[in-house]
């Protein structure tokens, strides 16, 4: 067995991992070479030799150069050139982690070379595996190579050997595996130097062996010539202009620019929101938006407003996330060691008991903070962390930040402020119309722009940022044009894997909130009581007082329910889009939603109901179950359908105060179409069709057996005809389809709102 550390380490330079066609891989010390030009071809004066066909043979295919500490590959006109992230490179620093090809650029071939950069201390170096029949992979210590990260599932993946080769099998794990930069989904045949990625860890398959390395510092970024647009048509705009950047790991890099330069925009497009135009996001070398199912664990993301619930405790917020993110086969001490780790890192762990709405500002930030490291990304993005913040609590946030930094995590922020853009390794500078006016530490960036305070770039990004632009890109080495692939769908969770965890959390929130749960609870017996205040005593013996009051008793239910509902999803919206983005099925959402809410309801109609039995009274005979139940049953798919309709209505909200004003106008179609105001005829009767109460009071009605009770003037002396409507049909068929109608309802309405909820990804 083969077990490699998981600590963070500091690099002291890098080694070359040579993989030369069928020959015996070989590694270089880097920093140990006393040159600063090493040259690597296929003569034998090579500073680095090669055996490979496709290495140029009478002349240097390519050299690495130093300069400044930093090591750069450069292509020499070479017949096949170098190839980086599915993109020939002419010049490039190169980082830990960093893999360069002579090689076919979509399908490697056995001839091919494959250099791997790593760093030169033990901890980070390639290790070799021997290669046997059948080797597993993951985190379970009885798998051939282990790796400890809480992202790999216990058996992650599988290589075995047959007589038709070497075969790579994703084992059903939750993060998946990416073979050459496409995720695999069943099992896929190995060639020789085919590079597997396992969430932070990389794998080399060899004829010699397996190799393996943990980018335990961090991960790297590459931005490749991106172009972000908004809009369509005359109002297409562009907010991100040919945008290359490169985040090596363990970098704190900050974003900074005006309002509307499209710093948070950008920040969207290289975390996997929001698709670029053209261009290429990588991550590891391995592209974000063909393979985003596999990477999301990679990392994590902060947006500006909290992805906390303020009704739950820090733990509890870390542990449902744990159990909706985390592996399924992952153990409980291993889930509390995740968690407790996380709340560690953020300096909170006196604070791990204490509701979050309970915690100041800057707490709040870092409990967002905690979520996102439980499954130990190793490259974190967040957009405005510091907003509201005073000076004292951003500046304690910068350095916790920094010391994650420091501990191999890669960190990317974008921030209005300017006051600790020091502690940054890089600063990206957005000019207006979203181009990129220069990248790179806080005195480079003063000498780029010609000025002594750092406050100073924003004039001149705003006024001259074409400018600067085509400077900053006249200093940078351009690469070649990238060989997109083709990109799957995403796979998400079944969604009972989510559901129970879901159904627990929702819960625990509802009870949490006890004062809005004890407002919700009371206000069905108080319109109980509203309405007994209008019954005169002929209730259940004459027509038109037992129909209005049934009446009154359906729109009270109807908006019971959607009181319970309408702000539900708009006031998490922030959460759930995060949630979505890391594999949340919404289906589970939606069904955690509304069984939750079934028992609110049902509680609710039950008080409602029976304040209603005792002060106003009930029908003498039911038609099936007893008049109370029936007056139960149909209050409660009342107040369910009502409840389906408000997360409808909150889905297509992105506030929860502006959803709260559509309820008087959903009650009001209720009122004019339910039958009981006016005659319902050709159209009105139509539109009918789609009001709950239509169907609520027909469900009241029938228990009632409205149509053989007499009428006011009946009773008065008058004969006249009695004219029964067709509503109220006293027979045990007409009573369940009218239940069935009020289900019907509620599906419909949750089935429209997951349509509406699956462009989450397209709503940044």
């Amino acid at each position: 067995m083969y077990e490699m550390g998981a600590g963070p380490t500091q690099l002291s330079g890098l080694q070359l991992s040579v993989f030369d066609s069928q020959r015996q891989p070989f590694t270089v010390d880097l920093d140990a070479q006393r040159k600063d030009v090493l040259r690597f071809g296929r003569r034998n004066d090579m500073d680095i030799p090669l055996m490979s066909e496709l290495v140029t043979g009478h002349s240097a295919h390519g050299q690495l150069v130093r300069q400044g500490g930093q090591w750069y590959i450069e292509d020499l006109n070479s017949t096949n050139g170098l190839i980086c992230n599915n993109t020939y490179i002419t010049r490039r620093a190169v980082h830990d982690g960093d893999l360069i090809r002579i090689d076919n650029p979509t399908q490697s071939r056995n001839n091919g070379v494959l250099l791997a950069f790593s760093s030169n201390r033990q901890a980070g170096a390639w290790r070799r595996v021997p290669l046997n029949q059948s080797m597993t992979i993951g985190r379970s210590s009885d798998c051939t190579v282990v790796l400890p990260q809480v992202s790999v599932s216990k058996h992650h993946a599988r290589i075995t050997y047959s007589d038709a080769g070497w075969t790579l099998e994703d084992l059903n794990s939750t993060n998946g595996v990416i073979l050459n930069g496409r995720r695999i989904y069943d099992s896929a045949r190995l060639n020789e130097k085919d590079v597997i990625n396992i969430t932070n860890t990389r794998l080399i398959f060899s004829s010699s062996g397996l190799y393996y390395c943990a980018e335990i510092r961090g991960i790297s970024l590459d931005v490749d010539d991106v172009v972000i647009t908004r809009g369509k048509g005359a109002k297409r705009m562009v907010t991100g202009d040919h945008i290359s950047l490169n985040i090596r790991p363990g970098e704190l890099v900050s974003i900074i620019g005006g309002s509307g330069a499209g710093k948070s925009t950008l920040l969207n497009c290289i975390c996997g929101y929001l698709k670029p135009a053209s261009g290429g996001v990588y991550i590891n070398g391995v592209n974000l938006y063909q393979n985003f199912d596999a990477l999301k664990k990679t990392f994590g993301y902060v947006p500006q407003s909290d992805i906390v619930y303020d009704n739950l405790s820090l733990w509890d917020m870390l542990l449902y996330t744990a159990k909706l993110r985390l592996p399924q086969d992952i153990s409980p001490a291993e889930r509390d060691a995740a968690i407790l780790n996380a709340i560690r890192t953020v300096d909170l762990e006196d604070r791990k008991n204490h509701l979050i709405g309970k915690l100041s500002g800057g707490q709040r930030k870092r409990a967002s903070i905690a979520v996102e490291l439980l499954s130990d990304p190793k490259i974190l993005f967040l957009d405005e962390p510091a907003s509201g913040l005073d000076p004292g609590t951003e500046r304690s946030l910068m350095q916790s930040l920094r010391g994650m930094a420091n501990n191999g995590k890669t960190i990317v922020l974008v921030t209005h402020s300017t006051l600790q853009l020091r502690m940054c390794d890089k600063i990206v500078f957005m000019g207006k119309g979203g181009k990129l006016c220069f990248c790179g530490n806080y005195d480079e960036a003063l000498h780029f722009f010609g000025v002594r305070d750092i406050v100073d770039v924003y004039e001149p990004m705003t006024n001259r940022a074409e400018e600067l632009s085509a400077r900053y890109r006249q200093s940078i080495h351009p690469t070649g044009k990238p060989y997109p692939g083709e990109i799957p769908k995403q796979k998400r969770a079944p969604a009972r894997r989510h559901f129970h965890t879901l159904c627990a959390r929702y819960l625990r929130l509802v009870l949490n909130d006890r004062q809005r749960l004890l407002l919700l609870l009371l206000q069905a017996p108080l319109l109980s009581l509203l309405i007994s205040f209008v019954a005169d005593g002929n209730q259940f013996d004459q027509y038109e007082m037992t129909k209005s009051l049934l009446f009154a008793l359906s729109c009270s239910a109807f908006w019971i329910g959607i009181l319970n509902a309408i702000q539900e999803i708009c006031k998490e919206r922030t959460i759930l889009k995060r949630e979505y983005m890391t594999g949340l099925s919404l289906t589970a959402y939606l069904a955690s939603k509304i069984t939750v809410m079934g028992l609110m309801c049902l509680v609710q109609s039950f008080l409602l109901t029976g304040v209603f039995a005792l002060l106003v009274g009930s029908p003498e005979d039911g038609i099936v179950l007893g008049p109370f139940p029936e007056l139960w049953l149909t209050a409660f798919l009342t107040a369910l359908s009502a409840s389906s309709m408000g997360l409808f209505v909150s889905s297509l909200f992105t506030n929860a105060d502006r959803a709260m004003t559509v309820a008087p106008i959903l009650l009001m179609p209720q009122i004019l179409f339910s039958g009981l105001l006016f005659k319902l005829e050709g159209v009105t009767e139509a539109i009918s069709w789609f009001a709950v109460c239509r169907w609520s009071m027909e469900c009241y009605g029938t228990t009632a057996n409205l149509n053989e009770l007499p009428k006011r003037m009946q009773l008065e002396g008058f004969p006249i005809p009695h004219d029964p409507e067709d509503f109220f049909t006293f027979t045990t068929e007409h009573f369940w389809n009218t239940c069935g109608i009020l289900v019907a309802f509620t599906l419909g309405f949750l089935i429209v709102a997951r349509i509406i909820l699956s462009r989450l990804k397209d709503n940044s």
